[in-house]
C-alpha cells in the first residue's frame, strides 16, 4: 500500500526529532499543524541591567546602585526593548540539557524594571553546562520575593501587592469553569478577565485593586454555580455571521463553526496583525484561554492561528490537545 503524503511527512518529522532532540519540523494536513521550534530550548536573548539606586529587600539586606541584574527570554524574536511586567533577577543560573530550561533555570530575586537601567537585548546559545549570569544573593527570603524598595524615599518606589488570594481564587475559576460551553460574549469576559489578572499580578499593582479583582472573580464563581452562566449576555455567538468580516480581512481562509474552538497557550505570547506585525508589548500569559479558528495562516514564512480581527498568535506557542 502506498504511503500517504501526511505519513511521510510524520515520518520524517519524528526521524528528525530523533536526530536533533530540539528540531525545526512542520507537519501540515487541511486543517492541522504542528511546530517544533528550532529556537525553543537551543537560544535564548538575555538582557542584563544595574540597578539605579540602592535597594532593601525582605531579608534587610541593601543592594547597591549599580548592582548588575539579568532577565532573560525564549521567544523566537527579538523582545521589545523595555517590557515593563518582566522583572529582572538579582540571581540567575542557566544551562542544561536544550529544551529543558523550565526545569533546569534558577534563581529569583525579582527587581521591577523601573528600578534598573537596562542594556539591549543579545541572543546566546543554550549552555550545555550550567552558568550563573548573576549571583548577588543566595537567601532565600530575597530569592522568591519581589517586594524590594528604594532605601532612599525620594526615590521613585513601586508598589508590590499581596496577589496570594487573588492567584487561589483565579486557579479556582479556571477549574470551576467549563470553557467548552462558553457563549462568545462570555468567553470576551474571559479573555478581558485574564489580561486584568495579569496586569495585576505586574510590580505597580495597588493592594485595592487586586483586593477588588479577587472579590469581583469570586462573585462570578458563586454566579456560574447557581446559573451556569458568567455573564447576563449568554446568547451563542453567531459565528455565521462573523464569517464575511473574516473574510473580508484574510481572503486565504474561510471560517466555520465546525473547526472553531478554545485552546491553551503553552507559553507567553505576542498578538500579531495579518502583516506579522506585533500588536502590543502586553503578552497573553502561558496558560490563557483563547478561541482560534482552527485553521492555520502563513506569514512572512510563520505559522499562526486567527483570534479575532487582524489579531493572530503563533501556532507553536498554542499547547496540543
Amino acid at each position: 500500500m502506498k504511503k500517504s503524503k501526511l505519513s511521510t511527512k510524520i515520518a520524517i518529522a519524528l526521524c528528525a526529532v530523533a536526530l536533533t532532540g530540539v528540531g525545526a519540523v512542520i507537519v501540515e494536513s487541511s486543517n492541522t499543524q504542528i511546530v517544533l521550534a528550532n529556537h525553543q530550548g537551543t537560544k535564548l536573548w538575555v538582557q542584563y541591567g544595574t540597578l539605579k539606586y540602592a535597594l532593601k529587600g525582605p531579608s534587610g539586606r541593601v543592594y547597591p546602585a549599580g548592582t548588575k541584574v539579568v532577565r532573560t527570554t525564549y521567544d523566537d524574536d527579538k523582545p521589545d526593548l523595555s517590557i515593563p511586567g518582566r522583572s529582572f533577577n538579582l540571581t540567575w543560573q542557566i544551562g542544561g540539557k536544550p529544551g529543558l530550561n523550565i526545569f533546569q533555570d534558577t534563581g529569583g530575586g525579582s527587581i521591577s524594571e523601573t528600578y534598573v537601567n537596562y542594556d539591549n537585548w543579545q541572543e546566546i546559545d543554550y549552555p550545555a553546562s550550567n552558568v550563573v549570569l548573576v549571583n548577588n544573593t543566595s537567601d532565600s527570603t530575597d530569592l522568591k520575593s519581589r517586594d524590594f524598595h528604594p532605601v532612599d524615599s525620594s526615590n521613585s518606589d513601586v508598589p508590590v501587592a499581596d496577589t496570594s488570594k487573588l492567584n487561589s481564587a483565579y486557579v479556582k475559576f479556571t477549574i470551576t469553569v467549563n470553557f467548552q460551553k462558553l457563549s462568545a460574549s462570555e468567553m470576551k469576559y474571559v479573555t478581558n478577565l485574564q489580561d486584568r489578572v495579569d496586569y495585576a499580578k505586574d510590580m505597580g499593582a495597588t493592594q485595592e485593586s487586586v483586593d477588588t479583582l479577587t472579590q469581583e472573580i469570586n462573585d462570578v464563581i458563586a454566579k456560574y454555580k447557581a446559573t451556569g452562566h458568567l455573564i447576563a449576555d449568554n446568547k451563542p455567538s453567531n459565528t455565521t455571521g462573523n464569517s464575511g468580516s473574516d473574510s473580508a480581512n484574510n481572503k486565504s481562509t474561510s471560517t466555520n463553526v465546525s473547526s472553531s474552538r478554545k485552546v491553551r497557550l503553552r507559553k507567553a505570547s505576542y498578538r500579531y496583525t495579518s502583516k506579522g506585525k506585533r500588536v502590543s508589548k502586553k503578552l497573553l500569559k502561558k496558560g490563557s484561554i483563547v478561541t482560534i479558528n482552527g485553521k492555520t495562516y502563513h506569514i512572512k514564512g510563520k505559522a499562526y492561528y486567527r483570534i479575532g480581527k487582524n489579531r493572530y498568535i503563533r501556532v507553536a506557542n498554542v499547547a496540543k490537545s
